[in-house]
């Protein structure tokens, strides 16, 4: 197989671009029909969350490359060579998307040029599973850890190629950033959600986190679900009518014997929000913690707190210092405890918060941030794109 790869990748340079085709598997089946690259696509997952991908068709457009989804990917060969890059497993199960691109990588016009393992190990243990085997048919891998880090979940070293979480902005929102007056004191924007795996995990830290505060009425919760029952987060075999079954028992368990930390979500919800960006601006700290404690899981979390002017309260990547400055984010691994962050937030002057909120503009007006933009995110699949065609795209 790894002979195969090789003889396609070797191919004539001087082909013309309309003798290729460039498709992506999305991460999800909804974004099908090409609406990886539709702005309005996903609205509840957070402001202009496509961004980067609407980049990457931008950047191989201006080529002569037409992006599209895989489902448009010929069922069979039409004459030109087909390029696929996967941002996930779209499929219900992950083994089904692996015995799909098996599938694929016997056809003799299709090269399977990169895998993006976008998601961390909590929400698809099954697709790090994978990892090992998905690393036998496509040309690369791409992760935002090391193979090390990645060692727990993979079971055996996959080799990956370094990339950086790709950010919708590359600037911070000036209206939202400027605004100081009538600032409230802390808000949490997450959905209500479980992780599939609990190794490292910080969805029961935002709870613990939030009943603390919610007991001084100091705390906003934006997202889904939180007056019921948390879902799970990644994909699952469970049937749909068994799912279906699950939240009124929830309910009433929660009813009888009621779990104080769900309770005192419930107590600060204050529902979805309409703009991630503009109700984060309403704020002067975040509740910034990550999925996972996991090398180089860096999300979109603390950046939407830069580009709203909102002082984030990191925990997550343990090596987040060397991708973001430390005087622009408050280090939840400083404190002892909830109380100890408390008292650090309610006496910090106005001059030092807005020293957080200054050094955070400047780091997103740097070079540092550079790795997080979306044009670099489409530069990686440019530059992967270039090495698999021989065209300089």
């Amino acid at each position: 197989m790894v002979h195969q790869v090789a003889a396609q990748l070797d191919a004539p340079a001087t082909a013309a671009r309309d003798t290729v085709g460039v498709f992506f598997d999305p991460p999800t089946h909804h974004l099908f029909n090409n609406r990886l690259f539709d702005r309005a696509s996903n609205p509840f997952a957070g402001d202009d969350i496509l961004a980067p991908y609407v980049a990457v068709r931008d950047r191989l457009e201006k080529s002569g490359i037409t992006a599209q989804t895989a489902d448009f990917l010929p069922a069979r060969p039409d004459g030109r060579r087909h390029l696929l890059i996967s941002f996930g497993a779209p499929d219900r199960l992950v083994s089904h998307s692996v015995q799909k691109y098996i599938a694929l990588s016997r056809r003799p016009d299709v090269v399977l040029s990169a895998f993006f393992a976008m998601e961390c190990p909590n929400v698809e243990p099954r697709m790090f599973e994978a990892l090992p085997t998905l690393a036998k048919y496509f040309a690369r891998v791409f992760s935002w850890s090391d193979t090390q880090a990645l060692l727990p979940f993979t079971g055996t070293p996959v080799e990956v190629q370094h990339f950086c979480w790709p950010q919708s902005f590359d600037a911070v929102h000036d209206q939202l950033w400027s605004r100081q007056d009538h600032r409230k004191f802390l808000v949490m924007m997450n959905a209500n959600k479980l992780p599939r795996l609990t190794v490292n995990e910080l969805y029961t830290a935002r709870l613990q986190a939030v009943q603390f505060f919610e007991q001084f009425g100091e705390v906003d919760v934006y997202g889904r679900n939180w007056g019921g029952m948390p879902t799970r987060v990644g994909k699952t075999r469970t049937p749909f009518a068994l799912r279906n079954l699950a939240p009124p028992l929830w309910r009433l368990k929660q009813r009888l014997w009621p779990n104080p930390l769900y309770s005192a979500a419930a107590r600060a919800s204050r529902g979805p929000a309409a703009s991630k960006s503009s109700t984060i601006a309403h704020y002067r700290f975040a509740l910034c913690f990550e999925n996972s404690m996991l090398k180089g899981w860096i999300t979109e979390k603390i950046f939407d707190c830069f580009f709203a002017g909102t002082v984030p309260v990191y925990w997550g990547a343990p090596d987040i210092l060397d991708w973001v400055p430390a005087e622009c984010f408050i280090d939840m691994r400083r404190f002892e405890d909830f109380a100890d962050l408390r008292a650090f937030l309610t006496t910090l002057a106005p001059a030092a918060e807005q020293r957080y909120r200054d050094a955070a503009r400047d780091y997103v007006q740097s070079s540092r941030f550079t790795p997080f933009r979306p044009t670099t995110f489409a530069d990686v699949i440019a530059r992967t794109l270039s090495d698999d065609t021989g065209f300089a795209l």
